[in-house]
């Protein structure tokens, strides 16, 4: 369905499939740290770093709300709390980012999707 997109659509599906590129890689550090028996402190800080680069990423996109969640994501994972609840917090806010990706894909999908059925029926009047 790449070449049935619109040229913006394209631009938009483009940047949404690299920022999920960066939240899968945000995801296996969250994971790795989760699953981590030591050393938790020293796996908190390339979290915080990706988080600070996937906020930039995203406040760059356009995408305003998911660059605040990452920005209090990098915010969680440098504050001082129990591994676990680090975790907890840091897996349920990956798998937001995640799933406010999917649907930003699948409402340009759906938006290019009525435009075309749109100028189809416009055609069809002449």
């Amino acid at each position: 369905m790449a070449g049935k997109l619109s040229p913006r659509a394209q631009v938009k599906m483009a940047a949404i499939d690299l920022l999920s590129q960066k939240v899968a890689r945000v995801h296996g550090l969250v994971e790795q740290f989760a699953t981590a028996k030591a050393g938790h402190d020293a796996l908190a800080l390339p979290i915080k770093r990706a988080m600070a680069e996937l906020k930039r990423a995203f406040m760059g996109a356009g995408f305003d709300a998911m660059s605040q969640l990452a920005g209090g994501l990098e915010i969680a994972a440098g504050r001082g709390a129990a591994p676990n609840t680090k975790a907890r917090i840091l897996r349920e806010g990956v798998g937001s980012l995640k799933f406010q990706l999917e649907l930003e894909g699948r409402s340009v999908l759906a938006e290019e999707k009525s435009r075309a059925e749109e100028k189809a029926a416009a055609e069809q009047k002449k």
